[in-house]
């Protein structure tokens, strides 16, 4: 156990001894928490990985790039289908949905143990958001779980070409724009915050003044810095932005939008003959 440890590598404050005053699962495997969502998560990829290779196995084809676990039919609506024809689908989503929300609950475990903000897992939580909306939510405005797409590489990406055609010119969704529009700022902010802090970092000096070299650098390049807290609040927010502008792209091509070409004839103005 490293020194700075043992401040937190104490029994307590999880989520479920609060709920229920005592926590079996309140323990570390080596340096990881492990708690009850830690095994609740390890239990799920485990079952979900488990369903995913006797599916492959059974469509006999272990090529990565083909092995596809196939979504079901449409002829099965939203009702349970048999595994070879979509249930192993069914099956995998719905464990990788309990892993990763497992995870964002460790996660809070771990906030409440070091005493600090939900950042983590808020923001982790629009990513599962992400894979909520793609795989069930949509699916169910829908209709259909053939709606969600196949798990696969190949599968994955036909599926997004697929879904681009359907709707006829994907780039006039104004939400994917904005999501692309979103990921490259992310992209870019963090990526100058952190060749800022590299570029500027010496060992032979103090934090504070390593902090104020980022500052300064910021100061004379662009002219402002908004300081070390502001870059990571900035690149928080740029990333819960991207990710909701991908969660509107997806849920309104469908539910509300079936043509984008169509969508945007309503700011032509009306030439009489």
């Amino acid at each position: 156990m490293l020194e700075f440890e043992s401040t937190y590598r104490k029994p307590g404050n999880t989520l479920f001894r609060s709920i229920l005053g005592t926590d079996p699962f309140d323990w570390w495997a080596g340096r990881f928490y492990v708690g009850l969502w830690g095994v609740v998560a390890v239990l799920a990829i485990g079952i979900g990985v488990s369903i995913l290779f006797i599916a492959v196995g059974q469509y006999g084809d272990w090529d990565l790039w083909r092995a596809n676990i196939h979504a079901p039919l449409r002829e099965y609506g939203l009702g349970i289908a048999p595994f070879l024809q979509g249930g192993a689908w069914q099956a995998v989503v719905i464990l990788a949905t309990l892993s990763f929300v497992a995870w964002a609950l460790r996660e809070v475990d771990i906030c409440r143990k070091l005493e600090m903000g939900y950042h983590v897992p808020f923001m982790f939580s629009f990513a599962i958001s992400a894979w909520v909306v793609l795989q069930i939510l949509r699916p169910l405005l829908l209709g259909c779980w053939c709606e969600g797409f196949d798990l696969s590489y190949s599968g994955h990406l036909t599926w997004v070409s697929n879904t681009g055609f359907r709707y006829q010119n994907f780039y006039l969704n104004p939400f994917h724009a904005y999501a692309v529009l979103g990921f490259f700022l992310t992209a870019m902010a963090l990526a100058m915050h952190g060749s800022a802090i590299l570029g500027t970092y010496n060992t032979d000096k103090n934090p504070v003044q390593e902090e104020a070299n980022v500052d300064n650098f910021w100061r004379d390049y662009i002219g402002y810095s908004i300081g070390e807290y502001g870059i990571h609040w900035l690149g928080f927010w740029l990333a819960i932005f991207t990710l909701t502008m991908s969660d509107l792209c997806i849920i309104t091509s469908g539910p509300l939008v079936q043509d984008w070409v169509g969508f945007w004839q309503w700011h032509i103005p009306f030439m009489p003959h």
